[in-house]
């Protein structure tokens, strides 16, 4: 196979705003600071980079950082990013979850005008999954809370707005949102079973057996998945029956499957180009010691880098906004070490803390490294860095004001 450098356009990531935090009632959560000396430090004039950074810090501190500005802004104390967020279609709303002591919740931001709401909140630990409609500004969301057996336990499935309204679906197994679909019916999951739904009540459209589908992952325009298919074969040299998993693409409903890889390929962390036509994933190869990115276009996988070429294992595939280039890590001797595919060259961007958070826009990427948060570009000059967070939770672009 050749290495290909040409994958498809997608719709690139704009967005602007600035973040404020509430908290729901009978839940104990943290309260955004009314000090004017706690939310902002003072600044000659505005100089830096026009960017933006939500973040908590080790003192569980939620924070705006004002790049162009260099000040920042607490928002809340005792907050804990729980890992999901999602951004709506237009880019205009941020809809993240996070924790206190006692209590989970979900907010909306509006990235115009930074005007933040709380859409959902319930006592304890709960895990959040998020789908925006494909084209209007809804949110369904998914809730519960796990079981001493690690099950999804009581939790519920709603639609909220940026109006301000939300609406229970009613729905009685699911608890988890995977899609919503050009259809407008919702892919969602319990352990056992695929279901896609009806957005007014919850009723079953379709399904399908879903006990051996780990880490869904829809295409942006929901008409595409992949998976990894995980089944038990006897292995007749252990005499024993090991675990055996396969890459497999399908159609929305689970149909028309596609077995791209075997379980001797080790595919890993799974994700969709920005157009929903390309696949980029981490795996073993014949041709190579080390893990090799490779992008399945659809009808033949193509590897980022040519085995001869290869030094490292080569990890954690981050699409560009464009969707014509890929930012990865390497695993050297010395550490991960964040790396970018250029003209056929493979450009090392210093040290990375796991995977490359993402991309600001086509020629800057995002590292979150082991002491400090670069923003570098494809040469490697560093735009921007400050001290590490403890959770980056979201970076972008504002306007110049």
């Amino acid at each position: 196979m050749a290495p290909q450098h040409s994958f498809l356009r997608l719709i690139g990531l704009a967005v602007a705003g600035g973040l404020l935090l509430a908290a729901a009632n009978g839940c104990s959560s943290s309260r955004p600071s009314q000090s004017a000396a706690d939310r902002r430090s003072s600044s000659p004039s505005p100089s830096g980079p026009a960017l933006s950074l939500l973040y908590t810090t080790a003192d569980a501190e939620l924070v705006l950082r004002d790049a162009r500005r260099d000040t920042s802004q607490r928002l809340a104390t005792g907050v804990e990013f729980t890992g999901h967020r999602a951004l709506s279609p237009t880019g205009r709303y941020l809809a993240f979850s996070y924790a206190t002591a006692d209590s989970s919740h979900l907010a909306l931001l509006d990235l115009t005008d930074a005007a933040l709401q709380r859409v959902h909140a319930v006592s304890g630990r709960a895990v959040y999954s998020l789908a925006w409609h494909p084209d209007q500004e809804r949110l369904a969301f998914g809730h519960y809370r796990r079981t001493d057996s690690d099950e999804r336990g009581p939790g519920g499935i709603q639609v909220a707005t940026p109006s301000g309204t939300t609406r229970d679906l009613g729905c009685r197994s699911v608890r988890e949102v995977l899609q919503w679909l050009p259809d407008s019916s919702l892919a969602t999951r319990t352990s056992d079973t695929l279901y896609l739904v009806s957005t007014e009540d919850c009723s079953t459209r379709a399904s399908r057996d879903a006990r051996r589908m780990y880490h869904i992952r829809y295409a942006p325009e929901g008409r595409r998945m992949a998976y990894i298919y995980r089944e038990l074969r006897y292995d007749r040299s252990a005499g024993d029956y090991v675990p055996d998993s396969s890459l497999v693409v399908s159609d929305a409903r689970g149909q028309n499957s596609e077995t791209l890889f075997g379980d001797e390929r080790q595919v890993r962390h799974l994700r969709w180009g920005p157009n929903g036509s390309e696949l980029a994933f981490d795996m073993e190869t014949e041709d190579s010691p080390h893990r090799q990115i490779v992008v399945h276009d659809g009808n033949r996988p193509i590897f980022l880098v040519p085995p001869s070429q290869t030094t490292a294992d080569q990890v954690f595939p981050r699409w560009s906004p464009s969707g014509d280039r890929l930012a990865f890590a390497l695993r050297t001797a010395d550490g991960l070490r964040a790396a970018v595919r250029l003209q056929g060259q493979t450009r090392r961007l210093g040290p990375v803390e796991g995977a490359v958070w993402g991309w600001l826009d086509n020629r800057s990427v995002v590292v979150p490294g082991p002491d400090s948060l670069r923003i570098q570009t494809l040469n490697g000059t560093t735009r921007y860095a400050r001290p590490a967070p403890t959770a980056l939770i979201y970076v972008w672009t504002r306007p110049v004001s």
